[in-house]
């Protein structure tokens, strides 16, 4: 990680000149299911995982889901307003407590297998035939809690507790996101969960640069393709562009810059930006001048992944408001597409046998900063070929060890 010293929350790209094919992950790691398990441990199990938003559990009893590499975890409000988070793993037989992904719990959640009752602060109440347990604790056997931030109204767990807090991570780009009142924003539709067949850096991989943009995006290209920028804000990966008012010839983007209205929320200088940053490893956020999305990246196996997303809003009935958004959503839908064959593509060119590694543009520094953030807790992906089967983890831990 870069430490050099700067002005607090300057965005920089003077640093984005510095890769080398050193930066890039060899093919044995987008193809090793060893990895991949060791990934989930050391990265996701480990990390920050955006698991909702507060407005999607406003009431007592409300509750969402989240789940990833066979942990469970239940996000649920209680009687007294707060927020809770905990394995969503019964203590009797460990089935779930709540069945569904999202949905409430009337005072209490009940367990469908054998009916073991919890309060809605996790706390175990009663248990059906107690007298048939030997020596059973009910004070001290409620559900397990997993760590929990509330950030600007997102909800964030951590199933392996320990280190920086989001808060302090992402301190660099506090100011720039308050103007946009994050724990004031509602769904703006349900969550989108869609699984891709290939590795889920490789997502990564293309969405940060803007190199590929102007050849793979022509519409995207044409909405903000002139005034876009990659850079660091702190050590939170940044991009910003500003739409412009020219004519478009794709009528989603020539509309969508017609109609784009001012917002009294935001600056002169935000009213046409769009605003992406990184919460590492997975998780991307866009604040758009009308709207807020997120999509973030699970790994289901080696070659296979799923992305989730979501867009929000802040209360606004205005007509040119919800055709920004509509317009929005048509212009990255075709994005998305777009980059999906792209990913798909650099899945299969790890089994040849000319596969490039060195010939970065310093536009695509994201891409290096990218492998050099997972090698600081996986130096294993140092490594040219993958170890022998069985050795992957302890040879991790030793090099974590040495480094």
């Amino acid at each position: 990680m870069f430490k050099e010293k700067r002005p607090k929350n300057e965005a920089r790209s003077d640093i984005f000149g510095k890769v080398s094919g050193a930066d890039m992950l060899a093919p044995w790691t987008y193809r090793s299911e060893e990895l991949t398990a060791l990934e989930l441990e050391a990265l996701f199990l480990s990390d920050w995982l955006l698991a909702g938003h507060v407005s999607e559990i406003p009431n007592s009893g409300d509750y969402t889901t989240f789940n990833i590499g066979g942990e469970r975890a239940v996000l649920i409000r209680d009687e007294e307003g707060r927020i809770g988070a905990f394995h969503n793993v019964c203590r009797h037989r460990g089935s779930r407590v709540v069945g569904a992904d999202r949905g409430h719990c009337r005072r209490t959640m009940v367990c469908p297998f054998h009916g073991w009752t919890y309060h809605l602060d996790g706390r175990l109440k009663q248990v059906p035939s107690p007298g048939t347990f030997d020596q059973l604790e009910i004070g001290s056997n409620g559900l397990i809690r997993i760590e929990l931030e509330i950030w600007h109204g997102f909800l964030f767990i951590r199933f392996r507790s320990g280190g920086q807090s989001l808060a302090e991570r992402l301190a660099a780009v506090e100011e720039k996101v308050t103007h946009y009142r994050l724990s004031e924003l509602l769904p703006l539709g349900s969550r989108s969960v869609v699984e891709l067949p290939y590795n889920w850096k490789l997502i990564h991989d293309v969405d940060n640069e803007g190199y590929h943009v102007p050849t793979a995006h022509p519409s995207l290209h044409s909405l903000y393709g002139r005034d876009y920028r990659d850079a660091l804000m702190g050590d939170v990966p940044i991009s910003v562009a500003r739409v412009d008012k020219d004519v478009s010839p794709f009528w989603s983007v020539d509309y969508y810059k017609k109609l784009l209205p001012s917002f009294d929320h935001l600056p002169q200088s935000e009213q046409r930006v769009w605003f992406y940053f990184a919460v590492f490893p997975n998780l991307v956020f866009v604040l758009y001048p009308e709207m807020v999305e997120f999509y973030m990246t699970v790994p289901v196996s080696a070659g296979k992944s799923l992305v989730i997303g979501q867009c929000f809003g802040l209360q606004d009935s205005r007509r040119e408001t919800r055709a920004a958004r509509y317009l929005n959503q048509r212009i990255n839908e075709q994005t998305v597409r777009e980059d999906e064959n792209l990913a798909l593509w650099l899945q299969e060119s790890f089994a040849s046998s000319v596969y490039p590694r060195d010939n970065l543009s310093t536009l695509e520094f994201g891409v290096a900063y990218f492998h050099r953030q997972l090698k600081v807790k996986l130096p294993v992906l140092d490594l040219e070929m993958a170890p022998q089967i069985g050795h992957l983890a302890v040879l991790n831990q030793k090099m974590l060890n040495n480094a």
